[in-house]
């Protein structure tokens, strides 16, 4: 006997989480702010889930998506061990393949959508790499050029609405930069597009 769950049900999210995770229909560039223990690693990978469920159940299998943090310690303690015991077994499988790496790839009947779980100490290496979505935990712990780094590897054939995440605290050597964009709002032409970008 199988018995259906709603994605939203699964999440359970908290009114702000849930405001982020209604923007992501509307929005490219997405941030969510705010002190530490606000659920902001949390949503970031519960709203990778919900992009790649919506765009298998547009015809799109196999989407891979990236969720990154500054480097791997970090990665591990803040989303591997998290995805490992919050996201159920019958959704997908946490693995170390020798063909995605460290990645969660969910069940054939849920797309096949591959969450790539990396690192940023040189995001040069992912030149070359398609993500439809990327999602940074903490993103004021970058420089501006990483931002720009993972702009540019956005992109999947056939979805046009590819996505930017990110979750933040204050401080860190991005602050300036992320709060210019996302806070302050004032754009260059090196910047993203005023109605694209959203923060909570």
């Amino acid at each position: 006997m199988t018995r259906e769950v709603s994605l939203r049900d699964l999440i359970n999210p908290e009114p702000r989480q849930l405001e982020f995770l209604q923007a992501l229909d509307k929005y490219k560039y997405l941030l969510y702010g705010g002190a530490k223990g606000g659920g902001k690693s949390y949503i970031l990978r519960w709203s990778l889930i919900k992009l790649l469920a919506k765009w298998a159940e547009a015809g799109h299998k196999k989407v891979r998506v990236g969720l990154f943090c500054e480097d791997y310690p970090s990665l591990k303690d803040r989303q591997i061990t998290k995805i490992q015991s919050e996201f159920p077994r019958w959704l997908g499988t946490l693995s170390d393949s020798s063909i995605e790496g460290m990645s969660y790839v969910l069940r054939p009947q849920f797309g096949g959508g591959v969450i790539a779980l990396r690192n940023l100490d040189d995001p040069s290496k992912y030149a070359s790499s398609e993500f439809a979505a990327a999602a940074v935990d903490e993103l004021t712990k970058n420089k501006r050029a990483v931002f720009d780094q993972l702009r540019s590897i956005i992109r999947w054939p056939g979805i046009e609405n590819t996505k930017f995440l990110a979750g933040t605290n204050p401080g860190e050597i991005g602050h300036d930069w992320v709060k210019k964009i996302w806070i302050d709002r004032k754009f260059t032409h090196e910047d993203p597009k005023p109605e694209e970008v959203f923060f909570v």
